[in-house]
């Protein structure tokens, strides 16, 4: 699936392979022996600084609340003609995780609400990746979501 991602994008007029696109949690799932995987492919274009939407905090805690799941971000660092880099990160990614933006406006009824990134926190990953998480900062984002 990279491979096809970083081909298709090299190319520059193919477009991308196709994803699954049944409005779930990731793009791409996959199970391995100790755990479960959700992967959101986002694609970052690295002259923007705009801030991107990241996920459904409804959607986010029903897939942890399995047991083994992981979540984790794929993101495709491009500039004009060229991807810059790749990285994947978890969700809970140190960095990532302080540039976590929890918005409720954009939900709807019943909804805990949206999350998004800031957007040059993800160019500095692409560009420097790390895979650092504080679990104790993920436990305590946890809790401030769950009694949204």
């Amino acid at each position: 699936m990279r491979q096809e991602l970083i081909d298709a994008l090299k190319a520059g007029d193919k477009g991308l392979p196709r994803f699954k696109t049944d409005n779930t949690l990731g793009d791409y799932s996959r199970m391995f022996p100790a755990y479960d995987t959700q992967t959101d492919v986002k694609t970052k274009i690295m002259i923007l600084s705009s801030n991107p939407k990241a996920y459904n905090l409804d959607k986010m805690l029903e897939f942890l609340s399995r047991y083994r799941s992981v979540f984790m971000f794929y993101f495709v660092g491009v500039d004009p003609g060229r991807i810059v880099n790749t990285v994947l990160v978890s969700m809970f990614q140190e960095r990532l995780l302080r540039a976590t933006i929890v918005l409720k406006h954009w939900a709807g009824r019943n909804s805990r609400g949206v999350t998004q990134f800031e957007g040059t926190t993800i160019n500095d990953l692409v560009m420097n990746p790390e895979s650092g998480i504080n679990g104790d900062e993920a436990r305590q984002f946890l809790r401030r979501v769950m009694t949204l």
